[in-house]
């Protein structure tokens, strides 16, 4: 019984009694960081996008990549490297960045097919015309 009284005489004193005061307003919550990386992921793709239209395909790739490490999972920026791949002549890894888009497209099947095309376009590049038209086919059965 001692030891039940003492249990509750130290309850108590931990227990904490709160002071009605004036009603504050609630602090609004921080923006997400989500909302931050895609501004920076829009920046790195717009810039990326604008080195390749002119010709600075090394500094485009720079960017995807920078961005993609932000983004692992992102299709559209495996997409957007792929092509870039594919306009420096490194057409396996072209059809490798569009193979990995593939994988993270999810039921985007008009990503999914321009990501077929670009996988066409690179086996073509080397060579290999009958895997560029089964290419084809994969990406006719998108639709």
């Amino acid at each position: 019984m001692r030891t039940l009284l003492a249990l509750i005489a130290l309850l108590a004193g931990c227990a904490t009694v709160q002071v009605p005061g004036p009603a504050q307003e609630p602090v609004p919550a921080p923006e997400p960081a989500a909302r931050t990386e895609n501004l920076a992921i829009a920046g790195l793709l717009e810039g990326a996008r604008a080195d390749a239209a002119g010709g600075r395909l090394a500094n485009a790739a720079a960017s995807l990549e920078r961005a993609l490490r932000i983004e692992p999972r992102n299709p559209r920026l495996w997409q957007e490297l792929a092509r870039v791949r594919l306009k420096q002549g490194d057409h396996a890894q072209a059809e490798s960045t569009a193979a990995r888009s593939n994988s993270f497209a999810g039921g985007d099947s008009a990503l999914r097919a321009e990501n077929w095309r670009l996988i066409a376009q690179a086996r073509d590049g080397r060579g290999d015309a009958e895997g560029a038209r089964a290419a084809l086919e994969a990406a006719e059965r998108q639709r």
